[in-house]
């Protein structure tokens, strides 16, 4: 009597399909979940950003301090609303093809102008490399900088160090021509001349990616300006 071929195990059965479909559902509701709440803090995270990045301005421009804006502890003097306001009031956003830049005015908007501001923005070693800048209507001299310590990514204790205020501050009255350079060494009692700041100790590249994106968006600037008066 022929033997009977032995009967095939099915790969998949019951068992392992209600597991398939409950898995199935689980990774769908996760999924959903985590779209709602992107779109929920999506908003959210944009509005600090835009927050952040106006208080910035207000910073560069010299109307506040870093730490009436960025307080380590405490509220900051102004709301993101008072902010906003202070905007509509006297700080027009402009662009020109893909560059943005803010005319600042002394009194209303449309009045006289007291201060153009651009974001310099860049690969550094690491990571992002930003800084907001003003500068005088005529683009001959830095009215202020300041950089927003939760933008930037670059290395902890030196790239990173650019956040600090004695790097920033420095920028205010620096002439911007001849371009802007920068000193690696320079013996504090020394002076420099007043196209130059000092570079961050051990990040070189950092330095530069800020003197080259100053020196860039600059001169994008100035040509922006100049086709203005000339229209």
């Amino acid at each position: 009597m022929a033997e009977k071929a032995p009967k095939k195990k099915r790969l998949i059965g019951p068992h392992e399909w209600r597991m398939v479909i409950v898995l199935t559902a689980i990774a769908a509701i996760a999924g959903g979940l985590l779209a709602v709440v992107n779109e929920v803090t999506k908003a959210t995270i944009e509005a600090n950003a835009k927050a952040r990045l106006r208080s910035s301005i207000l910073v560069a421009v010299g109307e506040y301090t870093a730490e009436e804006l960025f307080p380590q502890e405490g509220l900051p003097k102004l709301s993101p609303a008072q902010v906003d306001e202070y905007f509509k009031q006297h700080i027009e956003e402009a662009k020109a093809d893909s560059f943005t830049y803010w005319k600042i005015y002394k009194d209303r908007i449309g009045g006289e102008l007291s201060a153009y501001v651009i974001r310099i923005a860049g690969s550094g070693f690491q990571g992002l490399v930003a800084m907001q800048v003003a500068l005088k209507p005529d683009l001959s001299e830095i009215i202020g900088a300041h950089v927003v310590t939760f933008e930037i990514g670059e290395t902890p204790g030196l790239g990173f160090r650019m956040t600090e205020e004695r790097f920033w501050s420095q920028f205010k009255g620096m002439k911007t021509n001849p371009h802007i350079e920068f000193i690696k060494f320079r013996d504090p009692n020394a002076p420099k001349a007043p196209n130059q700041f000092d570079a961050i100790t051990g990040a070189t590249y950092t330095s530069t990616t800020v003197r080259d994106l100053l020196n860039k968006t600059i001169a994008s600037l100035r040509k922006i300006v100049q086709g203005e008066k000339r229209s």
